[in-house]
């Protein structure tokens, strides 16, 4: 039944790592409430908490950043730059009461200066390595705090990130961040 269990989620991955080449765009999970995907278009501005500008349009936001979908809270603390991977700091706190809550890492999504006059579009996936959030639940009224890696970026100075992951649960929930990176000093190994 394991055995079975982790070939699915391989398979899985390599399925979504294939439609990402072949598509271009990871397409992830939408929340009918708040459609959003990283194709949309993000607008340059402050607001109180990621709220919609117009649309589905989201304002670039400072970090950290923090959305709530069907009371479980995500919040990006910092983001941290290595050689090998694009690392986000995270809390996610799961405030319902009788329903565990998982990230799937592989299905986290990245795309800079989208849209940014100047400078070039980069889109990547997730890391191969995630030892925080691999196979990490968290049970109702817990939260889990750690890193969780994208692929390198080759960009040294992005305008802007938008990262997309999502949970799985009871229900799926998915999360959408346009990240403003001006003047944002990332961390570094």
């Amino acid at each position: 039944m394991v055995k079975k269990f982790v070939l699915g989620l391989v398979c899985g991955s390599i399925v979504f790592t294939g439609a990402v080449f072949m598509n271009g765009t990871p397409n992830a999970a939408q929340d009918i409430d708040n459609p959003v995907s990283i194709d949309s278009n993000y607008v340059t501005g402050t607001a109180g908490g990621n709220e919609k500008s117009s649309g589905s349009e989201f304002q670039l936001q400072k970090l950290p950043v923090t959305q709530t979908n069907n009371g479980v809270e995500f919040t990006i603390h910092s983001i941290r730059r290595t050689g090998l991977t694009t690392d986000f700091e995270i809390t996610i706190k799961n405030g319902t009461t009788n329903e565990t809550v998982a990230a799937d890492p592989s299905r986290l999504a990245m795309q800079t200066n989208h849209p940014s006059a100047g400078k070039a579009s980069e889109k990547v996936g997730a890391s191969p390595t995630n030892p925080d959030f691999t196979g990490a639940t968290i049970l109702p009224g817990k939260e889990r705090h750690g890193w969780i890696s994208g692929q390198a970026l080759t960009e040294k100075e992005p305008d802007s990130l938008i990262v997309e992951l999502s949970l799985d649960g009871s229900e799926q929930r998915a999360f959408s961040f346009a990240i403003d990176c001006k003047n944002l000093k990332f961390r570094t190994l």
